[in-house]
């Protein structure tokens, strides 16, 4: 399965959407913050769903990810740009997108708040390279993500600024080091076991 992406407007009115073409699915959840006492968030998810996927894009179960919250850009080789916060979903199969307040090239602006505009995509991970780590003194690493060679789109994604993770409901501090496992072949192995 190579890049694909999806310049979508959802309902967010509707609790369930879904995508066949890539694989992923949208719920709307109520989120617990991790500051204590502060309200919790009325988000829409973006979620794994590899179930829908054709036979000649089928990248098999993915039963655990990481869920974060986070910056990120993609950039394609046709001069496509899209940035702005989001989440990135990490699967043992997949890296799973979606910018969902930024801009996008030649488009109104992503807002998931206002207009329902977002911005998907999924890769397969071998389809990329293990990331570049770019450091930061204070605040999260960035880690640029380039398609391998033989990919029929060029493309690189960034993820900057991932500062939290989704699970059970409630959000949880991300830090470098757990990207750094999140997409290290231990790492992968680990969510490939689910």
């Amino acid at each position: 399965m190579s890049l694909k992406t999806a310049d979508l407007t959802l309902n967010r009115d509707s609790l369930l959407g879904q995508r066949s073409e890539l694989g992923i699915k949208f719920v709307r959840q109520t989120v617990e913050k991790i500051k204590t006492g502060a309200p919790s968030a009325d988000m829409m998810l973006i979620l794994p769903a590899s179930n829908l996927l054709s036979e000649d894009d089928a990248v098999g179960p993915e039963r655990r990810w990481n869920h974060l919250l986070c910056g990120i850009g993609l950039r394609l080789k046709d001069g496509t740009v899209a940035t702005g916060s989001g989440q990135l979903v990490i699967t043992g199969r997949r890296f799973i997108g979606m910018i969902d307040s930024g801009t996008l090239t030649g488009a109104p602006a992503l807002d998931i708040d206002t207009s329902g505009h977002v911005y998907c995509f999924t890769v397969n991970r071998d389809d990329v390279y293990l990331p570049e780590m770019k450091k930061h003194l204070l605040k999260p690493s960035e880690f640029t993500f380039r398609s391998r060679e033989e990919q029929e789109v060029a493309f690189q994604f960034v993820i900057y600024a991932a500062w939290a993770y989704i699970t059970n409901k409630k959000m949880n501090y991300w830090h470098d080091k757990s990207m750094l496992r999140a997409v290290s072949d231990e790492g992968r192995e680990s969510l490939l076991r689910g």
